[in-house]
């Protein structure tokens, strides 16, 4: 193959899982907002929310080892960010969120008064793992890109 079709199939793979570049701020409100989920996630049965059923109990330790695994997540992009060690967590996080996502869907812990809401839910459940699946795939691939192309991006 000559040099500049090498050179164009290269930048083909470099351009398509192109990240957005990272700002610091991202993480830190990515930390805010999961300590909320935390919060919220960890009360939500003291409230007595209607539609939400005791058997929230049984998702909340894989829920909350998302949410702090996520929080961990961003403090360490916050202190040492490379592109590798993005698509190597991102793959981890997505691995978690398809385990309560299935979590979820098998325990279903809500209580809805009509049908509708009930299969709305479980169909979003089960939209969530498909895009899960496809998240640890895409984050798979890039993470070889990456490797293949020396690609090591940095947060600015």
């Amino acid at each position: 193959m000559p040099e500049s079709a090498d050179r164009n199939v290269e930048n083909f793979f470099k351009n398509i899982f192109k990240d957005k570049k990272e700002k610091k701020t991202d993480f830190v409100v990515a930390i805010v907002v999961n300590i909320i989920i935390w919060y919220i996630a960890n009360n939500i049965l003291n409230w007595n929310i209607s539609f939400i059923t005791p058997e929230f109990s049984q998702v909340l330790g894989i829920l909350n080892v998302l949410i702090l695994s996520t929080i961990g997540a961003n403090i360490i992009f916050l202190a040492y960010y490379r592109g590798w060690l993005h698509n190597l967590l991102k793959i981890i996080l997505n691995v978690l969120g398809l385990l309560v996502a299935s979590a979820f869907y098998q325990v279903f812990p809500f209580s809805f008064s009509q049908e509708i809401y009930t299969w709305g839910v479980l169909l979003a459940l089960i939209l969530a793992m498909v895009v899960y699946i496809l998240m640890i795939f895409i984050e798979i691939i890039k993470f070889i890109l990456n490797q293949v192309f020396k690609r090591d991006y940095q947060c600015v």
